[in-house]
């Protein structure tokens, strides 16, 4: 089947113009200290004409910016399960050695957003519990499936996993040795039976 075409192509377009200016933007000054008027001298164009786009402005973009990267995560965890869905994980890890502005603007905006009054909180609050349930229960089929180590809780294998997960990507933003993936996967699978 043909793609959008015309007008809608154009627009489609455009809006992936934006985004990705309101990414280099919102990367390179944090949302708070970033604006639609900067993100349209980067596409070129009015701040009427993002505000077109992207009705709700810069927390629309916002909004914007991080689903896409949430889609894209989505996509590789997809309805996997336990053990898949654990190795998945270190997979969105892995990914993000080729996306670090995309990396820098989510734990710039997951460190703002723990100020109940940040556009973002609400979102990253969410996000981050509907992401610890889904490992949790991960860990839980593991553990129904006999390959968990003795004494682990789920829960706690989850928070830590998280935990880990987010400061590796903090440290490797800050240009330390680390690997996003493999060091994720080593920590997964010291909960484990068999290393995933």
């Amino acid at each position: 089947m043909a793609g959008p075409r015309g007008e809608y192509r154009k627009t489609a377009e455009r809006r992936t113009q934006i985004l990705d200016a309101a990414l280099e933007v919102f990367s390179k000054n944090g949302y708070t200290a970033s604006s639609v008027n900067e993100i349209a001298r980067v596409v070129g164009i009015s701040q009427t004409g993002v505000l077109h786009h992207f009705t709700g402005g810069k927390m629309a973009l916002l909004r914007a910016v991080l689903e896409r990267r949430d889609a894209a995560a989505r996509e590789l965890l997809g309805d996997k399960q336990g053990r898949d869905f654990l190795r998945a994980m270190v997979e969105v890890s892995r990914t993000q050695r080729a996306q670090r502005g995309v990396v820098q603007l989510y734990t710039i905006l997951a460190a703002e957003a723990t100020d109940p009054d940040h556009p973002a909180h609400a979102y990253f609050t969410e996000r981050f519990q509907v992401i610890a349930d889904a490992v949790t229960r991960a860990y839980e089929q593991v553990r129904s499936d006999g390959g968990l180590r003795e004494g682990v809780d789920p829960r706690r294998a989850a928070l830590s996993s998280l935990a880990s997960i987010e400061g590796l990507q903090l440290l490797w933003l800050d240009g330390l040795d680390v690997d996003i993936a493999e060091d994720s996967a080593r920590l997964i699978s010291s909960f484990l039976i068999e290393p995933i």
